[in-house]
């Protein structure tokens, strides 16, 4: 099955959220969608798809989406669409 497609900017990829950086309470800032080849892609959390994704951790979801921006050597992206599997 193949886990991740993606072209020049667009992405589909299957894996599942985890938080990635947490403020001084133990809060999670920041998300992930850990892919089962092993790949690491932040959450862009700015639109509301994103912020609706990050209330599903530890779910195996499908993420459809375009790259937004390389944040410490991690490429974020824009969910523009998810659905759990």
């Amino acid at each position: 099955m193949n886990q991740l497609h993606h072209t020049e900017s667009a992405i589909t990829a299957v894996g599942i959220i985890i938080p990635v950086d947490w403020d001084v309470k133990g809060h999670p800032l920041a998300f992930a969608l850990f892919t089962y080849d092993e790949q690491e892609y932040l959450i862009d959390v700015v639109n509301g798809l994103g912020r609706k994704l990050i209330r599903m951790p530890h779910k195996k979801i499908r993420v459809q989406g375009h790259f937004k921006d390389i944040v410490n050597n991690r490429q974020v992206i824009t969910v523009t669409g998810f659905e759990q599997i």
